[in-house]
């Protein structure tokens, strides 16, 4: 090529180069800083994953989990998860076969840890419902340590399986889409509430997941999906809304306390402000310094988000004296959750473990 020819091309791009600049909005471009630059200030961050990647290349069933039967004060155990499933797939219409449920279940405070766990479905159906449904206890049951504890976030991936002697690629039907999110209760009326409080967060999340209408009225903001999630259970709400200088009256902590609340108490369903965003704390990573999140109005849906923590939150702790006190019928709560404390502190060891 001649260096006349490299000249003209130069020339060209240059030409081109400077109408695409032209025609950009000053403003736009601004606000794309400033929206990036409010992200990293603080700190980073990724939307948790919604796949395991060891059963990717499974079948993906027609296959629903039912958050308003889990949502119920009925199963809010302490040391036990029971799931229900919707399930569409013709295969499942016959309710005499026999179905394992493979439970892929994370304590979401160790999050590099996953516990691989096997458990019978109960099927049944009715003959003017569409669905077959399915549900499955996991349970502590046959294990040389609970895994399930009190007080706790989980995460869990099903699979289904046809009853094998072992279960593979072989065995199974397919995967039930979306991790199924879940909190353990326990006696005290704050682990009761801090249960209810997130169940009804996991029940929108995961119809923002499926594609589904929301089933709470609130707007789609960060600050009245908290209010929303916590105007039930605690003093001085209105209109199904929290009131939040009522409940932390201006004691908050700063980002950096988050690890020592967690040594002391539970932290899922507590609030967290920052500049221009605000979100509830779901667990904490002491090994990665993270937190899981619930966020309403992220990228305007709902989402389950990991943070780095930063000492520049606001954090509001929910105590005991923030709840009605008309919400459970309780043992002693000091003493429940002193116990509930000593349970979470213990190390637990199960030989069927894998590193995820």
């Amino acid at each position: 090529m001649s260096v006349s020819m490299c000249r003209r091309l130069l020339v060209v791009f240059a030409l081109i180069t400077s109408v695409v600049l032209l025609s950009v909005d000053p403003a736009d471009a601004f606000r794309w800083r400033r929206r990036n630059y409010r992200y990293s200030s603080s700190g980073s961050m990724r939307v948790a994953s919604t796949l395991d990647k060891g059963s990717a290349e499974y079948r993906e069933l027609s296959a629903y989990y039912d958050y308003k039967q889990a949502s119920s004060d009925d199963v809010a155990f302490s040391d036990q998860v029971r799931v229900f499933l919707m399930l569409h797939d013709e295969e499942f219409q016959n309710v005499e076969q026999s179905l394992v449920a493979e439970v892929k279940l994370t304590d979401m405070s160790k999050p590099a840890k996953t516990h691989i766990l096997h458990f019978p479905v109960s099927l049944t159906r009715n003959a003017e419902d569409k669905y077959t449904h399915g549900v499955i206890d996991v349970t502590n049951d046959g294990l040389v340590e609970a895994i399930v504890e009190p007080g706790t976030v989980y995460r869990l991936f099903v699979n289904l399986h046809r009853k094998s002697e072992k279960y593979d690629a072989e065995s199974v039907v397919g995967r039930v889409p979306t991790p199924y999110y879940v909190a353990t209760s326990g006696e005290s009326a704050i682990e009761k509430a801090r249960q209810h409080i997130v169940m009804r967060t996991f029940r929108e999340w995961y119809c923002t997941q499926r594609g589904w209408s929301r089933c709470g009225e609130y707007k789609m903001d960060c600050h009245d999906y908290y209010r929303w999630a916590t105007g039930s259970c605690t003093v001085g709400a209105s209109y199904g809304r929290a009131n939040l200088g009522r409940l932390f009256n201006g004691r908050y902590r700063n980002g950096g306390h988050i690890k020592t609340l967690t040594e002391e108490a539970m932290i899922h369903a507590d609030y967290v402000r920052m500049p221009g965003h605000t979100f509830m704390l779901l667990a904490y990573d002491p090994e990665r310094h993270e937190v899981l999140t619930m966020e309403g109005n992220f990228s305007r849906s709902i989402a389950v988000v990991v943070r780095s923590v930063n000492s520049g939150w606001q954090v509001g702790h929910l105590e005991q004296d923030n709840l009605r006190p008309d919400l459970f019928e309780l043992s002693e709560p000091d003493e429940a959750s002193a116990n509930a404390t000593a349970r979470r502190e213990g190390n637990v060891i199960d030989g069927n473990s894998e590193a995820l």
